[in-house]
């Protein structure tokens, strides 16, 4: 990576978390001890295919701020929602980055709903 500061990290970080052969690579983004604060959703993500499309990101000094839509199909019913509906969350994360390092990610959830076809 070759823009070390907090807000080109924060989106690389997404880029990262989007790709299914990349998404534990975020880890490489975040210092040692790093502290993650994210409220769970489903359990585990088998139980779905996600995708995280950043809608705005903000950076002031060390600390990044994200709205995001989260979207997702479910392989399974989840609870309210049945196999294969389209699922939609707005919701935002709040990062800061020191030195390169993501130290802290604060994530906090908003409202699952399921999605009419469209664009996220």
């Amino acid at each position: 990576m070759t823009d070390p500061s907090p807000k080109a990290v924060v989106e690389r970080f997404w880029e990262l978390y989007n790709g299914p052969e990349t998404i534990f690579q975020t880890a490489d983004l975040c210092a040692e001890d790093c502290e993650h604060h994210q409220a769970p959703l489903f359990g585990p993500a088998a139980y779905y295919v996600g995708r995280v499309t950043p809608l705005q990101v903000v950076a002031d000094g060390e600390d990044v701020a994200c709205r995001y839509a989260w979207t997702a199909t479910p392989s399974v019913p989840l609870p309210g929602f049945p196999a294969g509906s389209r699922l939609r969350m707005d919701a935002s994360c709040f990062f800061t980055v020191r030195g390169g390092a993501i130290v802290r990610i604060h994530d906090t959830p908003g409202v699952i709903v399921m999605q009419e076809e469209g664009p996220p």
